[in-house]
């Protein structure tokens, strides 16, 4: 299996809005979103600012030449600010879950940008909670901090890479 994970052009955008409407799906079997009456999860506006935020680098995700997936990732982390980044965005289709590819796909983008980081995720979200304290905590030696979000919604690690 070949996973290449590629930094997005801006005229791939279409193609990031259609994965994000299959990530917003997702979280609406957890969360209980609505689907509004256009037919989409999400406001478009909300994601094309992702794309268009100088802090946020999108990447795509394949498998073996195949579109699995993105992530998205902001220089200036969403709680602790300047100096640290975040995942804001992590996305692989079902398709490609539980084969090791967003542990890899994790592997090299903690990798591509050493220093300080801060994932989260929400309370709800148990599958991603255990995924990621199963990822960073590999990646880490066990050496992250785990507290609940400042904003009550679920929790985060924090680590440092140690890689300068």
């Amino acid at each position: 299996m070949k996973i290449e994970l590629r930094e997005a052009r801006a005229h791939e955008f279409p193609v990031l809005e259609r994965l994000m409407q299959l990530y917003l799906y997702d979280f609406a079997a957890i969360d209980d979103w609505p689907i509004a009456d256009d037919g989409r999860y999400g406001n478009a506006r909300t994601i094309e600012n992702f794309w268009k935020d100088p802090q946020m680098t999108s990447f795509f995700v394949r498998v073996d030449g195949v579109l699995a997936g993105f992530v998205l990732v902001r220089d200036a982390a969403h709680f602790a600010g300047e100096g640290t980044r975040d995942i804001s965005e992590f996305f692989i289709v079902r398709r490609h879950r539980r084969r090791g590819v967003g542990t890899e796909v994790a592997r090299r983008v903690f990798d591509r940008y050493p220093g300080k980081w801060e994932v989260t995720q929400l309370t709800r979200n148990v599958d991603a909670q255990a995924f990621w304290r199963r990822v960073i905590g590999a990646y880490t030696g066990d050496r992250y901090e785990e507290r609940p979000r400042p904003d009550g919604r679920g929790v985060m690690q924090r680590f440092d890479n140690g890689r300068r």
